[in-house]
């Protein structure tokens, strides 16, 4: 059968319908809804059916910063599928204690459910007889959204060609700085291109003022933990990630090593993330950069919108990260959500198209608001050609934030996860801070961490 793609009219109207309880098929037109009915003595007399009940709907998220979207979209929701939509926002150790309960009880979970990342991918053991989750991709390649949609996204939720969720986000990196303090330092950031080069500056910054700010406070060149950014988008720059497509490690590759080894050099030049601080540190320039993903520089430019003076003049800037080399690619993903539904749904069709509108829909502008609102880069394409995302940026000094964010994320290398990820990324960083520290060599951090790896997957197979 020739597959049917449908547009995004046939799809609004068609999950209109989902709603009022026909089933949306992904390579069939729609039947005709059943007659109604003769009137009874007890139905309006207009002969009109009775309008359907709303269906209760249940959705559990873990992001605060998406609320304010999920509430303003409520009503748009719940008129669009005919719900009685629900909000259940909770922490992500609840989250991940409660949905396996309610798995196991057979009640109690959510018709879609907004997950971390990492903890998505902790359900794809097994086969799919297994993996609690409806596969998504047969709705999305029959959806409008199925050619909109950055395919290297799903990747990361993906298992045996099956989709088990659906990305909220990109979540590309690129580099914030302080542009006027560097450039006390003779250093125009915009130019640096490699790690050696930005070791270059950094020394230059180190040399003038021996990694100190005036008044005797730490200053640093980067910020970051230690394996959340700079680590990663090494990695990416030599073609590796923790796991490899079959979820085995990738700790012992020598591209591994070599990726540590280069981060391992700005040892001196870097400090630890002070979230509650690092707005006013970046601001001040006690920090003169941060690997920076759209949501973290959400952060930023809402914790210094109510400073209209500074501002006026802002000193921060974008560009993208450098690279192992200068043509490597340069960015990195940090973060990031996905939505699942979950096997056990009773109303999975109705579920699958609500999720794919949220997550996907941008007729009204939704995606745009999104990105204002947060930050945040939608993963769909057609929105990125919305105005907002080439609007310049007062926060950046008239830079598009939105261009850059783009630019990174059409550079953005795609990588798969497995359940076995997060394992290798624990036993990874109970090693390397104490190779980071000095209390270990490199090559003993990988060991270790690779042995311990190995045998955490082992015992957590079954």
């Amino acid at each position: 059968m020739a597959r049917k793609y449908l547009s995004r009219r046939e799809f609004l109207q068609l999950a209109a319908l989902a709603g009022a309880g026909v089933v949306l098929g992904a390579c069939t037109k729609p039947t005709a809804a059943p007659a109604t009915a003769e009137p009874t003595k007890a139905e309006a007399p207009s002969g009109a059916p009775a309008a359907k009940e709303p269906t209760p709907f249940l959705f559990w998220f873990q992001a605060e910063n998406h609320k304010p979207e999920y509430d303003r979209r409520q009503a748009e929701i719940e008129q669009k599928f005919n719900l009685k939509l629900s909000y259940e926002m909770m922490s992500r150790d609840a989250m991940t204690q409660k949905f396996p309960a309610t798995l196991m009880a057979g009640s109690g979970f959510p018709d879609i459910i907004e997950q971390n990342a990492d903890d998505v991918v902790k359900f794809l053991k097994g086969d799919d007889s297994i993996i609690p989750f409806v596969d998504l991709k047969p709705a999305l390649q029959a959806s409008p959204y199925a050619n909109q949609v950055l395919t290297s996204r799903f990747d990361r939720y993906s298992k045996a060609g099956k989709y088990y969720g659906a990305p909220h986000d990109v979540h590309p990196v690129v580099m914030l700085y302080h542009d006027r303090a560097w450039k006390e330092f003779g250093i125009d950031m915009a130019t640096v291109d490699t790690y050696s080069k930005f070791l270059d500056a950094a020394k230059e910054v180190a040399k003038q003022t021996n990694m100190l700010m005036p008044d005797g406070r730490p200053r640093a060149v980067i910020m970051d933990c230690l394996s959340c950014t700079n680590l990663p988008a090494r990695m990416m720059d030599k073609g590796i990630w923790w796991t490899d497509a079959n979820g085995d490690p990738m700790l012992k590759d020598p591209r591994m090593k070599e990726a540590a080894a280069d981060w391992m050099r700005f040892h001196d030049y870097h400090m630890d993330i002070d979230w509650g601080n690092q707005v006013a540190m970046v601001k001040e320039g006690q920090v003169l950069a941060q690997f920076c993903p759209d949501w973290l520089y959400g952060i930023h430019f809402q914790g210094t919108a109510e400073d209209k003076e500074w501002l006026a003049d802002s000193p921060m800037r974008m560009t993208s990260l450098p690279g192992m080399t200068a043509d490597s690619p340069r960015t990195t993903s940090w973060g990031g959500t996905s939505a699942s539904v979950p096997k056990l749904c009773k109303i999975a069709d109705l579920a699958i198209n609500v999720l794919l509108y949220v997550y996907f829909e941008n007729g009204d502008g939704q995606l745009a608001q999104r990105f204002v609102d947060t930050g945040i880069l939608p993963p769909v394409k057609s929105a990125w050609e919305d105005e907002i995302f080439h609007k310049p940026t007062e926060y950046l000094g008239g830079q598009i934030a939105g261009e850059i964010f783009i630019d990174a994320a059409n550079r953005l290398p795609s990588y798969s996860e497995q359940w076995t990820t997060s394992l290798v990324t624990s036993a990874w960083g109970s090693q390397f801070s104490a190779a980071w520290a000095g209390e270990i060599t490199l090559d003993e951090c990988i060991d270790a961490a690779y042995e311990q790896a190995v045998a955490d997957i082992e015992q957590n197979k079954f």
